[in-house]
């Protein structure tokens, strides 16, 4: 069964266009991507068909019958519909219009070229134009003189279509390879170039960029230098990212889940509409406002920088109201002084004229917010009863003190608009269990789930494998940071980008602050470079070099292909608990590869971590050179 987007036809849909969609659904081999009208820049083919064996089809239904076309030539059909007699394309024509639409933005990733002999610069798999009349036989084509002008291989006619049910997923590839005009051997595609026909075709889906690898391309196939891949949301996340329409809608998920990816891809979608937008993302986070910045602006869109704002509350806030309330006024009562600020703002927002409001509002790990926060972000909606308002957090990430609330105490309205997310991409099931072991003794299991806005959501498997995380143990603070920095030697010449890599602490006290310029001194003079994400949050960006240092509360909503975590005993010291060991929690899901902890001294909370079957237990107690 093909992966077919969207899951279900709309009502518009023609006879025809369903008849192929079941057949295309149903018979193709599962690893066949379909779209039924997919966007391109304002043009709508019917079908696109993608596969690693096929390449890339464009598929044109036309429901005419015979008796309707007046007049036709190679470029236009008059067409009698309603009455009237309308000029209309060629369906031949019609696909190839659509198709050259997309070339060029194919052309432009060399992953997705021949590199080198006469074919140089071309894409390195076949691309096709087909057409189907849904409504008239190749008998009746023939006799009306339309044949000529829609000549089988490239065009199925009903009396064929019709025997396409049941026909099988080989000789249904084997009719669409036929429709081909120019058909060659070449490599099977990719996954990663797959993913990336997926981001050029439809560019909401991409989570980011990155340079291409021998790993991401099929062996012997020639790489360029300077080529990237398209890293998109899986079919799964597209799916529900395409099935989202307007009202209020809850999103409460695991840890690498995707929330925040399909965040994004529902507030691309928005951007793109042919209206304009004014969508709103927030955030309490300042760090993971800038990070979420620069994935939008990695896509390089005028709509998406001209109709997104990315804000954390506390700037959104500000700019509403002109200042923000003084919090020593508050004796370091942090929920009094969310309150205030959020009926401040609640006042602010009921004088903001209806035009300088935004038609959807997107908030990513709210759970970080208070309860008057959520209802600033219905009155922001210029509709905020059926307005657009996408709300995703996950209970286990709760790393500040708030009052527990439920959804119809804040005005939310999302009954049968709730969806718990279980499923975690970015982690290896040995970083995910080990993380999980975690917090779940002091995860709430015995909450009432339908009147709390932040339940906590129990994670599946994840999807791979890899090598167990490592608690390393030193002699101090100075060894484990050696022991750090050999690991991220390590993993460099492993082929890790140093930017791919960070070392996430919980606080960096006097006893830390040595170690701390050791680290970023060493860093430094290996030439891996050092960028100290808390020193300057505002700016965080994906593409800026060096290895991240950040804090456990500043690396929420981030990600990294490697996490090294220093000085580990501090989660397991101070009065509040549950909240230190939900910091250690985040910063172990942050990883998505690789995981390293680092700990000194005779803390229980080191000897609990030695006893778990989710870590391996190395002694460091020997210094780098």
């Amino acid at each position: 069964m093909a992966l077919i987007i969207p899951d279900a036809l709309p009502t518009k849909a023609s006879q025809g266009e369903k008849k192929v969609y079941k057949i295309l659904r149903d018979e193709l081999p599962d690893d066949c991507y379909v779209w039924y009208e997919p966007n391109l820049k304002g043009l709508f083919p019917d079908f696109i068909i993608l596969s690693p064996t096929l390449g890339l089809l464009i598929l044109e239904v036309k429901g005419w019958n015979s008796k309707q076309i007046v007049k036709a030539s190679s470029n236009f059909f008059e067409v009698e519909q309603d009455g009237k007699i309308e000029s209309q394309q060629s369906p031949v024509r019609q696909g190839k219009g659509y198709l050259d639409a997309l070339l060029q933005k194919l052309k432009g990733y060399s992953v997705l070229t021949q590199d080198d002999g006469d074919y140089q610069g071309k894409l390195a798999f076949p691309v096709g134009v087909g057409v189907i009349m849904s409504n008239i036989t190749e008998a009746e084509a023939r006799d009306e003189n339309i044949y000529p002008l829609l000549e089988k291989p490239q065009v199925v006619y009903r009396d064929e279509l019709l025997q396409w049910d049941g026909i099988g997923d080989r000789l249904l590839m084997k009719r669409l390879s036929d429709m081909f005009t120019v058909r060659f051997n070449f490599m099977l595609l990719s996954d990663d170039q797959i993913n990336t026909i997926r981001g050029i075709i439809h560019p909401e889906l991409t989570v980011r960029t990155e340079p291409a690898t021998p790993k991401n391309v099929p062996q012997g196939f020639s790489l360029k230098q300077d080529a990237i891949i398209i890293k998109t949301l899986d079919y799964k996340q597209e799916l529900l990212a395409r099935s989202l329409h307007s009202g209020h809608r809850l999103f409460c998920g695991v840890a690498g889940s995707g929330k925040t990816l399909i965040l994004l891809s529902r507030a691309k979608s928005l951007a793109s509409t042919l209206l304009p937008q004014r969508v709103l993302i927030l955030c309490f986070n300042i760090t993971l406002a800038a990070y979420l910045r620069s994935l939008i602006e990695q896509n390089n869109n005028a709509l998406y920088r001209d109709r997104i704002e990315v804000v954390h509350f506390h700037d959104w806030a500000k700019s509403i109201l002109g200042r923000l309330p003084n919090p020593r006024l508050y004796d370091s009562d942090d929920e009094k002084y969310n309150d205030n600020l959020g009926e401040l703002l609640l006042e602010a927002l009921k004088e903001l004229p209806l035009e300088q409001k935004w038609d959807a509002v997107l908030v990513d790990e709210a759970h970080t917010f208070s309860a008057s926060w959520i209802k600033c972000c219905t009155d922001a909606l210029k509709d905020p009863e059926s307005g657009d308002l996408m709300i995703v957090s996950d209970g286990s990430q709760s790393l500040y003190q708030r009052r527990k609330f439920s959804w119809k105490s804040v005005g939310i309205k999302a009954q049968g608009r709730t969806r718990k997310l279980s499923q975690n991409y970015r982690n290896t099931e040995e970083i995910l269990s080990a993380a999980w072991s975690v917090v779940q003794s002091i995860n709430d299991s015995d909450e009432d789930e339908d009147d709390v806005a932040f339940p906590i959501v129990k994670p599946s498997t994840a999807l791979r494998n890899g090598q167990r995380p490592i608690l390393h143990l030193s002699h101090n603070r100075q060894t484990e940071v050696e022991a750090a920095i050999g690991e991220i030697q390590k993993l460099v010449t492993d082929s890790f980008l140093p930017k791919d890599i960070a070392i996430i602490y919980r606080y960096k006290a006097q006893h830390e602050q040595a170690p701390f310029d050791y680290l970023m001194q060493q860093l430094e003079q290996l030439g891996f470079g050092c960028y100290w994400v808390n020193n300057d949050k505002r700016d965080y960006n994906t593409q800026h070099q060096g290895v991240r240092l950040i804090t456990a509360k500043s690396a929420l909503g981030l990600e990294f292909k490697a996490v090294l975590i220093p000085w580990v005993q501090q989660f397991g010291v101070g009065d509040d608990r549950a909240t230190a060991l939900r910091e250690l929690y985040v910063s172990m899901t942050r990883a998505q590869e690789v995981l390293h902890l680092f700990g000194s001294g005779g803390f229980e909370f080191l000897k609990t971590l030695q006893q778990s079957t989710h870590l391996d237990v190395k002694k460091d107690y020997s210094a780098v050179a």
